[in-house]
C-alpha cells in the first residue's frame, strides 16, 4: 500500500513539473497539455483502482 501512495505522490510531482516548465511556443504548450492529461489519467486511474488484500480460500489455507 504504501508502494502505491509513492507512486501517487511521483505522478503529482510529475504533474508539477511540467506545469511550472516555461512557454516558449506552441509546440511547447501542445507538450505540456498532452503530458499533463496522461499524467492526470494515470494518477485517476491509480486512485480509483480498488486495492484489495490477496484472497486465501479457508479449505487451502495450513494452520501452523
Amino acid at each position: 500500500m504504501l508502494a502505491l501512495c509513492a507512486f501517487d505522490a511521483l505522478l503529482v510531482v510529475a504533474m508539477m513539473f511540467f506545469l511550472f516548465l516555461p512557454i516558449s511556443d506552441r509546440r511547447t504548450v501542445m507538450m505540456r497539455l498532452c503530458v499533463l492529461c496522461i499524467i492526470a489519467a494515470g494518477l485517476a486511474a491509480s486512485v480509483t483502482t480498488i486495492h484489495a488484500p490477496q484472497v486465501q480460500l479457508a479449505s487451502v489455507a495450513h494452520d501452523r
